[in-house]
């Protein structure tokens, strides 16, 4: 790879560090970062290290990074291109290296992150109602807001069930990835009766 593309692949990962610090210590103020992850993504874009098969480690680091980020949103749209950035590489990475467990986590968090909006809504809804009995609450399943989100979890514990299979096949499994998958199939069970 050329000197220009080091660099553009080095400016990234510094604002993209200096991005994660600041969403650590201030995560309410989220958005005054947009433009350095747009601008990183931009850099990256411009190195072309996302098709590069050798340096898969450092595309994922990347994305995660990136995710990281755009999961601050609250669902209103603003960094959407962001989202749909990050959704593009995963699959991208995917194409290169089907088998390997951190890309398919970083998918599985993609689609666990798409669902957040729906679970919230959920969430304020059950909160509203306050106690119920068994008859509605399988009523309630049966609404097109938990449709809709055992919809978008499915491919969630679909991605983090691979990764757990890749990862214990490679003698790499992680208590964080089998709490992910739990988490999420448990969500999903949520079904009408």
């Amino acid at each position: 790879m050329d000197p220009r593309a080091e660099q553009f692949i080095a400016r990234a990962k510094e604002a993209l560090t200096a991005v994660h610090q600041s969403l650590r210590n201030n995560p309410a103020h989220w958005r005054i970062n947009t433009s350095a992850v747009k601008t990183s993504i931009q850099y990256v874009d411009q190195s072309r290290i996302m098709y590069d098969p050798r340096r898969i480690e450092e595309r994922v680091w990347i994305i995660t990074e990136v995710q990281l980020f755009a999961s601050f949103d609250p669902g209103d749209g603003a960094i959407r291109d962001v989202n749909d950035w990050c959704e593009r590489e995963w699959n991208s990475a995917l194409h290169v290296d089907p088998c390997n467990a951190a890309i398919l986590t970083g998918l599985g968090n993609l689609w666990l992150s798409k669902a957040q909006n729906v679970l919230a809504r959920i969430h304020r809804q059950e909160r509203a109602t306050g106690h119920i009995d068994d008859l509605a609450a399988d009523r309630r399943a049966g609404t097109a807001d938990y449709h809709e989100a055992r919809t978008i979890l499915q491919p969630a514990i679909d991605f983090f069930a691979r990764a757990v299979e890749i990862a214990q096949s490679q003698g790499r499994l992680t208590g964080e990835l089998l709490v992910k998958v739990e988490s999420c199939s448990t969500t999903n069970e949520i079904s009408p009766s």
